[in-house]
């Protein structure tokens, strides 16, 4: 730039390169080397960029104050990826398949474990990610859920301000605990879900394939092919939906499905199983525990 304004002008100039005469001015007067947090927060910036590209600012933000656990001004967001080119021009670049995404590319019409199964209590699990609308509908968070296929029963859930791989990885962790505390292993299980990003990375499936030894299905027909989650996902929303929008902070949106879930494991009745509660339903065929496993609920 300092090379070329004298001759062509320096307006010129930025509009050849498409840079903020603001932007230009900073660069300039500021020192060369960012400081150690700056540093640091970039690598987060970077890290939520590689997990999610097609993120812009205002999704990157709660994902960023989730993971340094610091407040950071939107300005100073757009500003440091207007700096480092990150802006949404990344979008065009193509994504290379990982090595999962090309198995699983190679086995489609395979991947559906589930489709004719008539499953036994506890031997295949759905689940899901959903979007909650809370605050008077002016703040999102997004909810994951684990329900068995054949008894309803919800062994694990959480709610978080991002539907990633931290908030699934939560929602495992209880639905293990659960799980073992009611007599039962987890290897040859089932679990079944979409092809979302989360649902194929490396992470869930080292806990689930090599971690628990279960099986993954995958719905190839997005929502359709995953009707149990999506059946929750409705009873759920239609019965404690004022309750959602009410909530004021994500702890009380927390308490809500807390709640809800212990209302609907015990008490609520399923036409499906007998018109009784899932958590009666699994003590008559699987002879376990009538007390419900107190667990701590995930943040």
């Amino acid at each position: 730039m300092d090379q070329h304004r004298d001759d062509r002008g320096l307006n010129r100039c930025l509009e050849a390169i498409g840079l903020p005469k603001s932007t230009y001015y900073y660069r300039k007067n500021r020192s060369n080397e960012p400081s150690e947090e700056e540093q640091k927060l970039m690598d987060h910036i970077r890290e939520i960029i590689g997990e999610h590209p097609s993120y812009g600012y205002r999704r990157i933000l709660p994902e960023l104050e989730e993971r340094t656990g610091q407040t950071v001004n939107h300005k100073r967001l757009r500003r440091l990826l207007n700096e480092h080119e990150l802006g949404l021009a990344r979008q065009v670049s193509k994504h290379s398949p990982s090595p999962a995404e090309e198995i699983l590319g190679d086995a489609a019409g395979q991947l559906n474990l589930v489709a004719d199964l008539d499953p036994e209590p506890l031997e295949a699990f759905s689940t899901d990610f959903t979007e909650l609308k809370y605050a008077s509908g002016s703040r999102k968070a997004y909810l994951m859920a684990v329900v068995d296929l054949e008894s309803k029963y919800v062994p694990g859930w959480a709610v978080g301000p991002s539907g990633n791989r931290k908030l699934a990885m939560r929602c495992w962790e209880q639905v293990r605990e659960r799980l073992t505390s009611l007599g039962e292993e987890l290897d040859e299980k089932i679990i079944h879900h979409d092809l979302d990003s989360v649902y194929t990375s490396y992470r869930w499936l080292r806990a689930i394939l090599l971690g628990d030894e279960m099986r993954i299905s995958y719905s190839e027909k997005g929502a359709k092919g995953n009707p149990w989650i999506e059946s929750l996902w409705g009873r759920t929303k239609a019965e404690v939906g004022s309750r959602i929008t009410e909530a004021s902070s994500l702890p009380a949106l927390r308490v809500v499905f807390d709640e809800r879930f212990r209302y609907y494991n015990q008490e609520r009745r399923h036409s499906s199983i007998g018109q009784i509660p899932p958590r009666e339903h699994l003590t008559q065929t699987l002879d376990i525990l009538e007390s419900e496993p107190q667990i701590a609920a995930v943040s």
